[in-house]
């Protein structure tokens, strides 16, 4: 499975020029004696932390998320021109970008997909399972390493491993989420916040299908008939 997972989050800066609600220039925009640039500071800063990923997060990127609702329309002009679109979920305060598709045309991958291994794709799903349960509740989501561990084990005779190897991978799998951002750190040591990007990137739908395949996957390595729910 190749999903487009969030890459690392860097730190944000602190903008220091406004743009216009046209998104045009407020006055000179060179930085630098040979900066040709035609936008803005702040305009320029919110696409780069966009290219950078793994996303802008309006709790995580205070000094950046205004720029990017006012501008929405020029970021998304200036990511189109790389063959880029803009996903912007005002409501959830997130927005990430992703590759352009086109029926007709074979466009440019610029966003590199990262590829899963079973145990990531099992904790990936694992981890937006939570999100799904807790949407009525429109709360976050936290979840403590222990859960992770114990929600994983059951994979190990399908990655067919002994138990020490197996640990090691997972401690990857975990390092992973975090490096993505998907596994968002919190004061109590060993707990963690479930980023809510993967509710943008991973639909219900997904879930139910990957689910279902790695639910085979565990009974055909366990010699099981698949009745029961592995996830």
């Amino acid at each position: 499975m190749n999903a487009p997972l969030p890459r690392r989050v860097f730190e944000d800066v602190m903008p220091s020029s406004e743009v216009s609600d046209s998104g045009a220039p407020d006055g000179p925009t060179g930085l630098t004696p040979t900066d040709r640039g035609g936008l803005p500071e702040a305009v320029r800063r919110v696409l780069v932390q966009l290219l950078k990923g793994p996303y802008v997060m309006r709790e995580r990127h205070s000094q950046l998320w205004p720029t990017l609702v006012t501008h929405e329309g020029v970021v998304r002009e200036r990511l189109g021109d790389l063959f880029l679109e803009l996903v912007l979920d005002r409501d959830a305060g997130l927005a990430f970008v992703r590759n352009m598709s086109a029926p007709d045309v074979e466009l440019p991958r610029v966003i590199r997909s990262t590829p899963l291994t079973l145990i990531d794709t099992a904790l990936v799903l694992y981890l937006r399972e939570q999100l799904l349960r807790a949407e009525a509740a429109a709360s976050r989501v936290f979840v403590g390493r222990d859960e992770l561990d114990d929600h994983l084990a059951v994979y190990r005779s399908a990655a067919d491993t002994d138990s020490a190897t197996y640990a090691r991978r997972v401690n990857a799998s975990v390092e992973k989420m975090k490096n993505a951002s998907v596994l968002l750190g919190t004061p109590e040591d060993g707990r963690f916040e479930i980023s809510p990007v993967l509710a943008m990137v991973f639909d219900a739908d997904e879930v139910i299908a990957v689910a279902r395949e790695l639910r085979g996957l565990v009974a055909r390595a366990t010699g099981e008939n698949g009745a029961g729910e592995a996830v």
